[in-house]
């Protein structure tokens, strides 16, 4: 190994299993920094947390070598390096077989660090954010501890080439649906300013019973353009309406939001079905927040229309989705009774170290309060941002950094520990 892609010692003794001693979980970290000073530096910071091994790269190329060689727990990538620089590295690093997290550095403009970090989450890599120069050590342990986290629960994704979407066929999932494998997980919605639970949405996740919990991008690219999203929507929203119902009768109030497929709203009947669903179950409209977006609205646009104001009608709310993604977002606002709208994670995410952004976060705010609706800042991942939505009087949020999606009774003890559902 060339000596600018060398392993550094490991900070904490370990066990025969290979896991550090006590619960840490000990995590493997590769660096890629030209600069050997800054480079070292950040190595001692990183073993200075505990239960760290970091392997050190100076070129992409030499990052690259070390990722496919050692399968590290995250990546804090420099943008700029001699030979392949980080945003390539990043780029290649997107097309192995390996799920590490990605950490990015820069001295650059914050634009720019935000620039990469939306490129390399379409990449499809996992990006727990973006950090200036000089590094801070407080935002070191915050990554740490989110590896770790993410790593030890439910919320670790598979490495790739295990169960891609294209390996589940339709009747595969037709038959999960029908066998009830595919269930609702919550993840809850505050008011920003109290903390207190304001909401939680509905988010699809197989139960699969040999590879256990698998998320929706495993399945729903699948089936979005067959009958079978139909069949999958209306599980969903009878199962989480059910989940609404069980809550009440321990004393937990609160609404529930389920995304339609699109087309949905093309049906004039689907306001009267939902009202004798949710009644049937022993629920009252106000309970059911219905997520539309500017997809599910476009296709027969005045049916939807017609549809939407039904809706509202019999009493539920509708919650317009990725909120000022778009123009078409923006024209809906005009036309759609909606009660609700969600500010798409890429105008929230980082915000508090962007003057560019938050001048822009602080625009779509001050529109949603001046057309008297109700702002959910979506893809809270931390407790900056967090702190940044309440001084711009976002008057709920809803991430990670509050919490990751449940099972319905994890929902209910985060609840009760939490604090009393928003009246």
């Amino acid at each position: 190994m060339s000596r600018s892609a060398e392993r550094s010692r490991p900070s904490a003794a370990r066990t025969p299993s290979g896991e550090a001693e006590g619960e840490t979980r000990h995590l493997t970290v590769l660096i890629l920094e030209d600069h050997p000073f800054q480079r070292r530096m950040l190595g001692r910071l990183l073993q200075g947390l505990g239960h760290v091994t970091v392997v050190e790269a100076g070129t992409g190329d030499e990052a690259l070598a070390a990722a496919r060689g050692g399968a590290p727990d995250l990546v804090i990538a420099d943008l700029e390096t001699p030979g392949m620089d980080g945003v390539t590295f990043l780029r290649m690093l997107s097309q192995e077989a390996i799920t590490p997290r990605v950490v990015i550095t820069s001295a650059h403009d914050p634009s720019v660090l935000r620039s990469v970090d939306e490129m390399a989450k379409m990449y499809g890599l996992t990006v727990l954010g973006a950090m200036p120069k000089p590094v801070s050590l407080e935002s070191l342990r915050g990554f740490l501890r989110q590896v770790r986290t993410e790593a030890s629960g439910k919320g670790r994704p598979a490495a790739r080439g295990k169960a891609p979407a294209d390996s589940y066929t339709p009747d595969q999932i037709g038959e999960a649906i029908a066998n009830g494998e595919i269930i609702p997980w919550f993840q809850p919605k505050i008011e920003v300013h109290s903390g207190r639970l304001a909401g939680v949405e509905a988010l699809a996740r197989w139960m699969h019973p040999t590879r256990g919990l698998i998320g929706p991008g495993a399945f729903i690219p699948v089936i979005e353009t067959l009958p079978l999203m139909d069949t999958l929507s209306q599980s969903m929203l009878t199962q989480a309406i059910t989940w609404v119902r069980k809550w009440e009768k321990v004393g937990l109030s609160t609404a529930v939001s389920v995304n339609l497929p699109g087309g949905a709203l093309a049906d004039p009947g689907l306001a009267d079905r939902l009202v004798k669903l949710v009644r049937g179950i022993g629920v009252e409209p106000q309970s059911l927040i219905i997520e539309v977006t500017e997809t599910t609205v476009s296709r027969e646009r005045a049916l939807a229309i017609e549809t939407l104001a039904r809706l509202r009608m019999a009493g539920f709310g509708l919650s317009l989705d990725d909120y000022g993604t778009g123009y078409a977002s923006m024209e809906m606002l005009k036309t759609m009774p909606v009660t609700e709208v969600k500010i798409d994670r890429r105008f929230v995410h980082g915000a508090s170290r962007d003057p560019k952004a938050t001048a822009v976060l602080g625009s779509l705010l001050e529109l949603a309060s001046g057309l008297s609706l109700a702002a959910v800042a979506e893809g809270v991942e931390t407790h900056e941002d967090l702190v940044l939505l309440d001084a711009l009087e976002c008057p709920y949020a809803q991430g990670f950094v509050i919490a990751k999606p449940m099972n319905g009774d994890d929902l209910l003890t985060w609840a009760q520990q939490n604090g009393p559902a928003e009246g």
